[in-house]
């Protein structure tokens, strides 16, 4: 692994998206755009299961007769949360484990402080490991993004159970609600919401995640063109132009797959790097050193 490549991605602004060879090829490096995803699509039952709330009360509100404005004013906080969850969308990365430590010059034996070595993430995410592993700068995304979206970009919180269920929004509390008001009530349920949106159990804490979240709306959705109908409003897609520092695929990955990477690695100058599997670790070849080698071979014949 090129020496300048490892102090350009040993640092907190280097992210890394896993995906399949073809997403990457057809649609990411393609059209230089990520997809936002539904959370409440998402496989985890953790994050996508809607929580059964209700309206709860305690000491002397317990048995009071609530008006129908406080009663409008319940459904209105009810309706309120689950537009939020609703129209919450998120894009996952992972980090690296390592900021500018000058201690690192090498990969070999620092290869878990990365986070484009995290085989659970080439299993899940990358096609069982035959897929692909980007590298972004957050900063160059946040910044490009910034006009056209309201972005939270938060590292995950992982939780033991126990600490989950006090982090999700449970039941609206109507005492709180007569205390504070509804604007008040508000801002105070979209603030715990947005929190709960970046957290995740502990069993997941190896992927290091980082995630970037907006809420859906319709002004800001790319067209989309399915089976020769225009569809609007239903798809958001985060800018990435020159947003690509590194391209790892598999070298599970099929030719014409890394033929193609390899195409958009050099239109986009970014280093193309093949993870080589072994049955202890892994090992890294620079496709553009390789192209460049095997075509050196061939001109000498």
């Amino acid at each position: 692994m090129k020496k300048d490549l490892l102090n350009n991605i040993k640092d907190n602004d280097t992210i890394y998206h896993y995906t399949k060879a073809a997403t990457a090829i057809d649609y990411i490096l393609f059209n230089q755009e990520l997809r936002f995803s539904r959370t409440l699509n998402s496989s985890d039952p953790i994050e996508s299961k809607r929580a059964k709330r209700s309206t709860a009360y305690f000491g002397n509100e317990t048995n009071v007769r609530q008006n129908k404005q406080h009663h409008d004013a319940v459904n209105e906080l009810h309706k309120f949360v689950d537009d939020l969850e609703n129209r919450f969308h998120q894009i996952c990365f992972c980090k690296n484990s390592v900021d500018n430590d000058d201690s690192i010059n090498q990969l070999q034996g620092n290869e878990e402080l990365f986070g484009f070595t995290k085989l659970r993430m080439w299993d899940q995410y990358a096609d069982n490991f035959s897929g692909v592993c980007i590298a972004f700068s957050k900063e160059k995304i946040s910044s490009l993004n910034k006009e056209k979206f309201d972005l939270t970009i938060e590292e995950i919180e992982y939780l033991k159970f126990q600490d989950l269920s006090t982090a999700k929004i449970g039941n609206i509390q109507g005492n709180h609600l007569n205390k504070v008001g509804v604007t008040i009530y508000k801002e105070q349920l979209k603030e715990q919401l947005l929190n709960s949106l970046f957290c995740k159990h502990i069993d997941y804490s190896g992927e290091n995640e980082l995630r970037f979240g907006t809420f859906h709306k319709d002004n800001k959705c790319s067209m989309d063109i399915i089976r020769d109908e225009f569809v609007f409003n239903q798809s958001m897609m985060l800018d990435i132009t020159d947003c690509i520092q590194a391209i790892f695929v598999s070298s599970f990955a099929n030719k014409k797959q890394r033929e193609d990477l390899l195409n958009y690695a050099k239109k986009l100058k970014v280093d193309l790097f093949e993870m080589k599997w072994q049955h202890d670790s892994f090992e890294l070849l620079d496709c553009k050193k390789e192209e460049e080698f095997w075509k050196g071979i061939n001109l000498s014949k």
